[in-house]
């Protein structure tokens, strides 16, 4: 009876013993081989080593905890030589270290074999000693350190730490990496503490990211923390909302304990370390069992029976954890291992068995408990609330972990790495994040029920309304068409629109030639296509160039710039305008000649003068101009010719100088730039001029005249 429980005893201290002490532990076993430690990517990556400041699992190789570790007492210059034979010397993990009397010199050999694969890479070397040491590679000499005394390099760690950068040869022979101590008479090697570890030399990049994703699972557990404690608050009638924030909170712990414990990077005291590494085995099952009560909640079926058998399991598993973690504690201190079972009193013994039957109690409550969480998650993710959401995180965080835990063991070593960062932002993050869905969903869905309700109060006022208003945008419509948008805007607020004098406005006329005989040729529809055509190209350059629109009659057009704004529609506007009016005719005339039809050719002219602007009578507004500046508009055109743009004398005076928009930038002479008088020179006129002299106009006697184009490039 003894026997057996002294082996169930062994078998959970070794287990738990391996999952608590066994970080850091050096390269995997298979990394090492009997002629010296093999060198390659996947033990520089998969291997866990501990390294002062930076924590008990950094990626890389302990040369020191292996048999590799040769030390011999004595000085000798042949003992830094890669081709000294060392087969004699005892094995540092073995030696008894025996001191020879005045001896102060110990020489450490490390043999190293590395492959092709790692040839050119970048290695780093961190020894930690309290003694003075030279580093030899291959016989070369790569450090010397002075002894640091008491100084003490990191806050924790009573040994100094080096690291020295090293590049393997790789020519398939063995390389033998030495250190020679110096120490104090009678000093043995295991007082220098002395630990030497091989790293690639990104193991801190490597590590920095590890870190930093588990910086990512504090974050979003934190925030679903805050996020359940304000939903619980408001609605206190569902204890869910607690279960929830206990969740995240013992992820958050959790993820603390992985951390500053088995990694060790929190730079917190090793006994701080060891009580977040018995933390972490607490808060596994607990995170299962409140992971557990929350989907059973969200199901529905979290009754007061069924929570007092998983509430019943987790203590089972909690109590045998404590005796357990009891059990390590003794195995390290040597007393547990001292005990004598032929001595053993029925107290202890009793003890044993109670710790057999937690023990195999507490597997069985762990298996259940995985069985329950992917069971009710299957369950809550064929649900057809807003809770599936939840269900699919607890499957991923559960059966997906694992899956792809076992697919990255399998996998090779790059594909592998990222199989194991998958499983564990599934293991960490993937409820977190599915609750977080959760929520928004349901926020959303009581957003649009809030919603929908006050859409439903205000349903009949809009609808009493939208003809009202659709009514009057038709009409506003219809008005703005008819009149500018300032008159109009007046008529509304006041009934009237009193009629304004204008002191310069330019006024354009325009007209067809021929119009009459052209007509008798065409069908009425076949006319009023094409001056519809015409009349809407017409409209849009009025829009581009901010001129308003006065009226058509028959086949004349009529517009004029400066009113009812007289910042918009300059005179020049008004030239341009006109100007591409004729080039959409020409363009026009060509298409209609092409296809053997009836060509249009215009007229305009253009006068600046002053004009009284308004509008007349109550039935059927229009706004007009009046003045004498209208009828010599008029003039301008009829005395004009085809194609051509004919203005008066007053506004060639005001348009003479105009000069192109696009103005070219002053040119740089020597240590200075062209003055404001000579950028005249560098900016091109908009337009020529062609003087007609004085043409006789009906009604008006002989008046100047000009022809204007556009400036061409070469011109």
């Amino acid at each position: 009876m003894r026997t057996w429980l002294r082996t169930v005893g062994l078998m959970v201290l070794g287990s738990y013993a391996l999952g608590l002490c066994g970080q850091g532990s050096g390269a995997p076993p298979s990394e090492r081989r009997a002629d010296g430690v093999l060198i390659n990517p996947e033990s520089l990556w998969n291997g866990k080593t501990s390294v002062a400041g930076q924590g008990f699992e950094v990626p890389g190789i302990d040369l020191s905890k292996g048999r590799d570790q040769r030390h011999r007492i004595g000085d000798s210059a042949q003992y830094a030589l890669r081709s000294y034979v060392d087969t004699a010397w005892a094995s540092a993990s073995a030696s008894k270290d025996s001191i020879v009397p005045g001896a102060t010199v110990h020489w450490v050999r490390y043999h190293l074999k590395a492959g092709e694969e790692i040839k050119g890479w970048h290695l780093l070397v961190n020894v930690h000693v309290k003694a003075a040491f030279t580093m030899y590679l291959n016989g070369k000499k790569l450090v010397d350190a002075a002894a640091p005394g008491d100084r003490a390099w990191t806050r924790y760690d009573s040994v100094p730490r080096y690291t020295v950068p090293v590049a393997l040869l790789c020519d398939g022979r063995d390389e033998v990496l030495a250190l020679r101590l110096e120490t104090s008479p009678g000093e043995t090697l295991a007082q220098t503490g002395l630990d030497v570890s091989i790293h690639a030399a990104d193991s801190g990049y490597h590590l920095n990211s590890l870190v930093m994703n588990y910086g990512v699972f504090i974050g979003i557990n934190v925030l679903i923390l805050l996020m359940a404690l304000v939903q619980g608050w408001s609605e206190q009638k569902r204890k869910g909302w607690l279960l929830l924030a206990a969740l995240s909170l013992c992820s958050v712990v959790d993820t603390i304990c992985v951390v500053g414990g088995s990694m060790g990077v929190l730079g917190w005291p090793p006994a701080m370390a060891r009580v977040l590494e018995i933390m972490r085995i607490i808060t596994v099952p607990w995170g299962m069992y409140l992971l557990i009560l929350v989907l059973a909640e969200l199901r529905g079926e979290l009754s007061r029976r069924r929570t007092l058998f998983y509430s019943a399991g987790i203590a089972v598993i909690t109590l045998g954890g404590i005796m357990v973690l009891r059990m390590i504690r003794h195995a390290r201190t040597g007393q547990w291992f001292s005990f004598s079972y032929g001595e053993a009193s029925g107290a202890q013994l009793a003890y044993y068995i109670v710790l057999a039957i937690l023990v195999v109690a507490g597997v069985l409550v762990l298996a259940w408990f995985a069985i329950e969480e992917v069971r009710l998650g299957i369950k809550l993710w064929r649900s057809k609330g807003y809770e599936r959401w939840v269900g699919v995180g607890a499957v991923a965080a559960s059966l997906l972990t694992f899956i792809l835990g076992v697919a990255g063991g399998s996998a090779g070593f790059v594909l592998g790495n990222w199989l194991s960062v998958l499983a564990s932002y599934c293991s960490f993050v993937a409820v977190p994040i599915s609750v977080a869905i959760y929520l928004s969903i349901r926020s959303a869905h009581h957003t649009r029920l809030v919603t929908r309700q006050r859409d439903e109060l205000d349903r009949e006022v809009q609808e009493r309304t939208a003809e009202l208003r659709s009514e009057k945008e038709r009409s506003d419509e219809l008005l703005h068409n008819i009149l500018p948008h300032e008159v109009a805007d007046e008529l509304k607020r006041t009934g009237v629109a009193a009629a304004k004098h204008f002191d310069e406005a330019t006024v354009l006329f325009s007209d067809f030639r021929g119009f009459t005989q052209i007509s008798e040729r065409l069908s009425p529809e076949q006319l009023v296509n094409e001056l519809d055509t015409c009349f809407k190209h017409f409209d849009g350059l009025m829009d581009k160039w901010h001129i308003e629109k006065i009226k058509t009659i028959g086949d004349a057009y009529m517009a004029a710039g400066g009113l009812p704004d007289p910042g918009k529609g300059s005179p020049a506007d008004v030239v341009h305008a006109a100007l591409e009016m004729q080039e959409f005719m020409e363009e026009l005339a060509q298409k209609r000649a092409a296809q053997g039809l009836p060509v249009f050719r215009m007229r305009v002219g253009i006068h600046t003068g002053p004009v009284v602007a308004g509008i007349v009578g109550v039935k059927k507004f229009q706004y007009d101009i009046w003045g004498d500046t209208v009828n010599t508009a008029s003039r301008m055109e009829s005395s004009g010719e085809v194609g051509q743009v004919n203005i008066s004398e007053a506004t060639y005076a005001l348009v003479k100088d105009t000069v192109v928009r696009a103005q070219l930038p002053v040119v740089s002479v020597g240590i200075g730039s062209l003055t404001t008088d000579n950028q005249q020179l560098i900016t091109p006129k908009a337009f020529t001029f062609t003087p007609r002299g004085k043409v006789q106009a009906k009604g008006k006697g002989e008046m100047e005249m000009y022809f204007v184009r556009r400036r061409t490039s070469g011109a």
